[in-house]
């Protein structure tokens, strides 16, 4: 007789704990916090997926957040502000890489645009 009780203990135990696991693990039984910090993490990742394979042509480092999140020009999720500043359109980047700009991140594929822009910062700045 001890031995069904014993088994259904064990069994009860593995599945409370089991229970536990994943409802930690399930979203919703997590923090703002740590949802957040995972959204955000996810999204960086993303984002550095797609600069890799070319796709998110970005002009700072680290890449902007705001073309990702189709609040630009663009609503399809890629930043293609360094494409704005090749063809002489560097009036069209977004803000937050405007920013990126004045606070001297860039990382334009256009060196000399670069170089102009840190020259004229540095200028402003005597």
């Amino acid at each position: 007789m001890k031995r069904p009780v014993f088994y259904f203990s064990l069994v009860l135990l593995i599945g409370i704990f089991m229970g536990v696991g994943l409802a930690a693990s399930y979203p919703y039984f997590q923090s703002f916090e740590s949802r957040r910090a995972t959204i955000l993490n996810d999204m960086e990742q993303l984002i550095e997926e797609q600069v890799k394979e070319g796709n998110y042509r970005c002009c700072i480092e680290p890449a902007c957040t705001m073309c990702f999140m189709g609040s630009w020009i663009w609503d399809d999720g890629i930043c293609r502000c360094d494409d704005m500043i090749a063809s002489g359109q560097d009036d069209k980047v977004c803000p937050q890489c405007k920013k990126g700009l004045e606070e001297g991140r860039c990382k334009s594929s256009d060196e000399d645009f670069c170089e102009v822009k840190a020259a004229k910062e540095n200028k402003e700045d005597i």
